[in-house]
């Protein structure tokens, strides 16, 4: 088992997850109020595909994540903030991220068709679990995940 968990494990900057999570958490937050606030502007539309896009196409290029690169080409070159690498099971959390990226699509497209609540619903439930992660480190994918393998073991027996 402990092999298992070696090869899911790597070094991550959990700086730059943090600073990432506090800025898609401020874009939907933003979004939100600008599509309750100026309902006859997309900009809170906008705001909140632009949080997406950071996110879920951002677990596959780092280049579209523009708060990574942030923390890493100024903020950690300049000696704002330091580099804190965490082994750390990623799978999940990059699970998590397009899941979380398609979320705030998803309410992109409802702040869109001036659907304000459901997209304030969506954003509702992904912003608390975004901030869960970036104050304590609880993903609640990953807590679900070895829930889940703990009760297969039950089971199973393996």
């Amino acid at each position: 088992m402990s092999e298992a968990v070696a090869r899911e494990t790597e070094c991550t900057d959990v700086t730059a997850r943090r600073v990432h999570q506090f800025g898609v958490v401020g874009l939907s937050l933003l979004g939100i109020s600008f599509a309750w606030v100026v309902p006859e502007m997309p900009t809170g539309g906008v705001l909140l595909l632009a949080a997406g896009v950071i996110m879920g196409v951002g677990r596959f290029w780092a280049g579209a994540d523009i708060f990574r690169q942030f923390v890493w080409r100024v903020a950690q070159p300049r000696g704002w903030v330091q580099a804190d690498l965490v082994p750390e099971a990623m799978a999940t959390r990059r699970v998590a991220r397009v899941i979380g990226g398609l979320v705030l699509g998803v309410a992109a497209l409802l702040a869109f068709a001036d659907e304000t609540v459901a997209a304030t619903a969506l954003t509702g439930m992904l912003v608390p679990m975004m901030l869960l992660d970036a104050t304590a480190s609880i993903c609640l994918l990953c807590v679900a995940r070895v829930q889940l393998r703990l009760l297969q073991y039950r089971i199973t027996g393996r």
